[in-house]
């Protein structure tokens, strides 16, 4: 067969390589603590909230096609490298093979290559848009329905999804409806209300978990950074003394509790206790500790950040990619392989560099952004980019822990939107819109 002949298979059969390698690494699936948990809910179709419920449910569903792990990888892993690879096809088809070569080089990057091996919703969120982002640049009317599922089901997969799914929904109207700035916002807000509201009925009304009341991590975590930095108890049940007791026992800008959960959990407990009273409730707390001390509350966010975002942290935690099988009664296990800590290792080195700082990619698609007037692929790496920006920026508010997990999408989406913009260049004077 002759090379110009056998390009357009060229893509696809990579893919599929490296979908098999990856499987094979990581069969079948890194198992965490969160997975555990997850799991045993999908084990008996009764969910609690502390996780969205909706990622557990859709497990239940994958254990029909295969036990354990094993479908929960298989899903995640056709996810990604499809829709790494419809996306790598249509680059080839406008700029040549290099390219599309190039964008499936992305996917093999060792942070997100390795971290679809775990079984976690952050793994699955970011597999549900990469294939909802392929689907609906190649423009298939029905690709255009599945995205808009991929999309809602994502959405719901983290209690802050909806930031990274919103953007990525506009892709699906219309361009004519997305030509004017104004309008673009406008549809940004009402897409980010359609998911909330699509979220609410998903993990809420249909799966009907038990409330856990998992914002209360979020005050809690809020006001022992507040008390950390200077600022008033905003504790409704503690004193001011214990309070200082506890920060400093509990409090690190990165984490809550990491080193003594047992002793650690009585401020979270105060709070469940006090929002249990009628007409109390921790977005009140939260409120009143804010404006109490915004300033306070401001330090540790940004102190929080830094960690979150690895601007310049104190240290950098090896968790770029996971290998290890927490303890459980379920059966589910996974054999940490010479090949999985190799990757392991090479996801550790890449978060060390500035190619594995969340804060690097978030630059890269705010850039993106402002360049994409002037981009010849414009719609496409303008949802990207305001999907990653939009996720990254949201842990500024909405985070209690500095995982690099959570940035996966915020990475991938602006690392496939930097090589789409590149491949593609500028528009010439005389393209559409």
């Amino acid at each position: 067969m002759r090379p110009d002949k056998a390009a357009p298979f060229v893509v696809p059969a990579l893919a599929a390589i490296f979908a098999i390698v990856q499987i094979a690494i990581f069969r079948w699936g890194v198992v965490t603590p969160d997975g555990v948990l997850q799991y045993g809910q999908a084990l008996t179709g009764r969910y609690d909230d502390w996780h969205p419920p909706v990622t557990a449910w859709l497990w239940r569903q994958l254990l029909r096609v295969a036990p354990g792990g094993a479908g929960y990888l298989l899903f995640d892993a056709a996810l990604y490298w499809g829709g790494i690879a419809l996306i790598a096809d249509r680059l080839r088809r406008k700029t040549g093979l290099a390219a599309g070569i190039a964008l499936l080089l992305v996917g093999l990057l060792p942070i997100s290559f390795g971290q679809v091996g775990a079984l976690l919703k952050d793994t699955l969120l970011a597999c549900l848009l990469t294939m909802a982002a392929a689907l609906l640049w190649r423009g298939w009317t029905a690709g255009r329905i599945g995205a808009v599922v991929l999309i809602v089901i994502a959405a719901a997969t983290r209690f802050n999804a909806l930031f990274a799914a919103a953007p990525l929904l506009l892709l699906a109207l219309p361009t004519r409806w997305t030509r004017r700035p104004w309008i673009i916002l406008s549809l940004l807000v009402a897409a980010l209300g359609g998911l909330a509201i699509t979220s609410n009925l998903i993990n809420v009304r249909a799966l009907k978990p038990h409330r856990s009341q998992p914002f209360l991590s979020l005050v809690n975590f809020d006001l022992a950074g507040i008390v950390a930095h200077g600022g008033t108890n905003g504790y409704p049940l503690l004193s001011d003394e214990e309070a200082k007791r506890y920060t400093a026992h509990c409090y690190d800008p990165s984490l809550y509790g990491l080193q003594d959960q047992e002793t650690c959990a009585a401020p979270e407990e105060s709070l469940v206790r006090w929002t249990a009273r009628p007409d109390e409730s921790g977005v009140g707390v939260w409120l009143n500790a804010f404006l109490t001390s915004p300033g306070a509350y401001a330090a540790h966010r940004i102190a929080h950040l830094n960690r979150n975002w690895r601007v310049a942290p104190p240290v950098i935690p090896n968790d770029a990619v996971y290998v290890m099988s927490a303890p459980n009664d379920l059966g589910l296990s996974f054999t940490v392989r010479p090949s999985a800590k190799a990757v392991s290792d090479a996801g550790w080195a890449m978060a060390q560099s500035p190619l594995g700082r969340p804060f690097v990619w978030i630059i890269c698609a705010a850039v993106l952004l402002a360049l994409s007037p002037w981009l010849a692929e414009r719609r496409f790496v303008t949802a990207l980019a305001a999907s990653a920006l939009c996720y990254g920026l949201g842990y500024t508010v909405f985070s209690v822990a500095s995982d690099l997990r959570y940035h996966l999408w915020t990475m991938l989406a602006a690392q496939i939107a930097l090589v789409v913009a590149v491949a593609t260049g500028f528009r010439s004077r005389t393209q559409p819109d």
